[in-house]
């Protein structure tokens, strides 16, 4: 990850929104954490959570985090609060329980250049969230997916599922079919998990998160072996610049100059002492 160098707004900022410290039960702040059986966590996730104001990301952190649901005309929690949400939880992946942080991004921040490549910078991976009954939103998941691939670039692999809510939803109300949706998980690149879920029935929420932490525990060790493959090259590439350097002319001149520079010395004093008989 390249280091950056953040101003005191956006430490707070960010501190604000992953506080990585447990929280007392009573504790209203927004990190919210769901108990599990006492294991040691393997590992840590850390998740963005993307979508259209209403789409419904808050409904599945919800869901997912506290196994509630309140109703769809709840508002998001983010829809007046410009540092966003963070959710802490345990969860098991592959038989391990690690701990996941999950930000909600506020909307807003999408078309906040800076704001929303830092987030893209401090996280692994991201749920791409869309609303089945609006095309608007699926319209901008489209737009969100390439804001982050070229945050991310090609040296770094980024974990991605994509997700539509609201799946029970009669079919009516429906302006994103099924199909649409996998064709453009599929279409990404790399390819990502897609799945349609409901927060209101509870179809798909377990599945969602723990499914994006096995793509990423894949994902650390393709970045694994990149690093190591990058460092590999870097030192050959220094061992064949090395290897160049001892056997160029300039260096063979800079070795035999210390045994040539004395018969030169040699020659030049004997001249000047020939001129003076």
């Amino acid at each position: 990850m390249d280091s950056m160098i953040f101003t005191e707004e956006e430490i707070r900022y960010y501190q604000a929104l992953l506080s990585w410290e447990p929280m007392d039960e009573d504790d209203e702040g927004n990190i919210q954490e769901k108990s599990l059986p006492l294991e040691m966590p393997a590992g840590q996730f850390m998740f963005l959570v993307l979508g259209s104001k209403g789409c419904g990301k808050t409904s599945i952190l919800e869901r997912f985090c506290h196994g509630t649901f309140t109703g769809e005309d709840r508002p998001s929690d983010t829809d007046d609060d410009d540092e966003g949400r963070g959710y802490r939880h345990k969860m098991r992946v592959e038989d391990q329980v690690y701990i996941l942080d999950a930000l909600e991004l506020p909307p807003e921040h999408l078309s906040s250049e800076d704001r929303f490549r830092q987030a893209v910078q401090i996280t692994e991976a991201a749920v791409l969230v869309y609303d089945v009954q609006s095309r608007a939103s699926f319209d901008l998941i489209q737009a969100v997916h390439h804001l982050i691939r070229d945050v991310v670039g090609e040296t770094r692999a980024y974990g991605l599922t994509l997700v539509g809510t609201h799946s029970d939803c009669d079919d009516e109300a429906r302006e994103v079919s099924w199909t649409e949706g996998n064709r453009l998980a599929g279409s990404f690149q790399p390819a990502c998990v897609f799945l349609e879920a409901s927060a209101k029935t509870g179809e798909n929420i377990d599945k969602l998160f723990p499914r994006l932490g096995e793509e990423v525990l894949k994902l650390r060790w393709l970045n694994y072996q990149r690093r190591e493959q990058a460092e590999r090259l870097s030192a050959a590439t220094l061992e064949e610049e090395d290897a160049a350097d001892k056997t160029s002319p300039v260096r063979r001149l800079v070795k035999w100059r210390p045994w040539t520079r004395p018969w030169f010395q040699r020659r030049s004093g004997e001249r000047k002492m020939s001129s003076l008989y």
